[in-house]
């Protein structure tokens, strides 16, 4: 790539040489002419030197009587002669890359993103007291202050942030929560068990309790209740029933049974690293950083970083694309290291179903090989969460 870089810089000329071709490359390289690719075409000699060496083709030529004609010319001199011959042009490449640094020291647009009890306008127009407005210069605005400030100004939102990217602020907020004074008016819930087990504790938050602790409950029997009986039931006075919504947290021991599978073939598919091109984004314009054609790989990885000038983004961007080959792969295991990744599968498994609080007691597990494909089976005693809130018109 270095030397790509350096071919470009220094510019490369290319020769259509005729006549006697093998005297003719003698003669150039004993001159101290340094070919940098030779390529044949029918029965002419494509000959690319650097440009600085082109000019003594000719004393070469005089000797061999052969014939030499221009074929091309890239790289830097040439692309700088032609802009020469272009001073407006170049002058306004010039204007355009410096506007582009100013402008790109101000913030140029404001957005909202969140629900807050207030209308958009008077979001914007708050926010702009706080200095986060469309032409805000970037070097004096401190976003955690500003977010503090349109926190104060906005009484009705409980969180306010400022995110800047690029010459973009996004304004984040959200809406106060407040409560209603009264009873909980969610709706009618009882809590009950989402799998058979022996009850280890019972923490209730509301409602009316009906497990034991040491008591077996099976699947769907109702833990606590939503419906609290005031009243005596013996007394003149009815009972009443009321409605509420039951909370609570049960930890129960349950029984749970995990089953995985590893074959001792896999089949999968190992990537190839075919190559990386490189180009620069000029002010729109590519570059390409290299002589090689588009990518034929269908797996590539793009990838585009900006060039920065003490602390400032250029409009220069360095353009970057590896491209990858896949092939199928057959990787055989041995039934050791398949038991090993069937067991990390029910280990997986049990991390999702017992989720955070929930805790494993003891397993039992057995392994069978059938058919190339190792299985495991997982008998499991856990500590887990049975609890489930169900509405009392589905439970009943």
């Amino acid at each position: 790539m270095t030397e790509k870089i350096a071919r470009w810089v220094f510019g490369t000329a290319t020769a259509r040489v005729s006549g006697d071709t093998a005297r003719f490359m003698n003669v150039t390289v004993r001159s101290g002419i340094t070919p940098l690719k030779i390529d044949r075409d029918g029965g002419d000699l494509l000959l690319t030197v650097r440009a600085k060496q082109y000019r003594r083709l000719h004393a070469v030529k005089v000797r061999t009587h052969a014939r030499v004609r221009l074929e091309d010319r890239r790289g830097g001199p040439f692309v700088l002669r032609r802009a020469l011959r272009r001073p407006g042009l170049l002058l306004g490449a010039v204007l355009g890359v410096a506007l582009y640094v100013w402008l790109s020291g101000f913030y140029w647009g404001v957005t909202i993103e969140g629900e807050a009890p207030y209308a958009q306008r008077e979001v914007l127009a708050a926010a702009e007291d706080c200095g986060a407005y469309i032409g805000a210069p970037r070097s004096t605005f401190d976003a955690a202050l500003a977010s503090s400030r349109l926190q104060l100004a906005l009484p009705k939102i409980s969180w306010a942030s400022m995110n800047t990217d690029g010459c973009f602020i996004t304004l984040s907020v959200r809406t106060a929560v407040e409560k209603e004074a009264g009873p909980d008016q969610s709706g009618a819930y009882d809590v009950v068990a989402r799998r058979a087990g022996l009850v280890k504790s019972v923490a209730a938050e509301s409602g009316t309790v009906l497990a034991e602790v040491g008591s077996a409950v099976a699947e769907g029997q109702v833990l606590v209740s939503g419906i609290t009986e005031v009243g005596d039931p013996y007394g003149e006075e009815p009972v009443r029933r009321l409605l509420s919504h039951a909370r609570a947290t049960v930890i129960a021991e349950t029984r749970r049974t995990f089953t995985a599978s590893c074959p001792l073939e896999l089949e999968t598919v190992r990537e190839t690293d075919t190559g990386t091109r490189r180009a620069l984004y000029v002010l729109g314009v590519r570059v390409p950083l290299g002589l090689s054609g588009a990518p034929d790989s269908a797996v590539t990885a793009y990838s585009r970083t900006p060039l920065t000038l003490l602390g400032t983004e250029l409009p220069v961007w360095v353009e970057t694309l590896r491209t990858a080959a896949q092939e199928p792969v057959t990787v055989t295991l041995t039934e050791a290291q398949a038991r090993q990744r069937a067991y990390e599968k029910i280990r997986r498994m049990q991390a999702i179903y017992l989720g955070g609080d929930g805790t494993l007691l003891s397993e039992n597990v057995t392994y069978t090989l059938e058919d190339g494909v190792v299985y495991a089976f997982s008998e499991c005693v856990c500590e887990e969460n049975i609890a489930e809130e169900v509405p009392i018109s589905a439970g009943e």
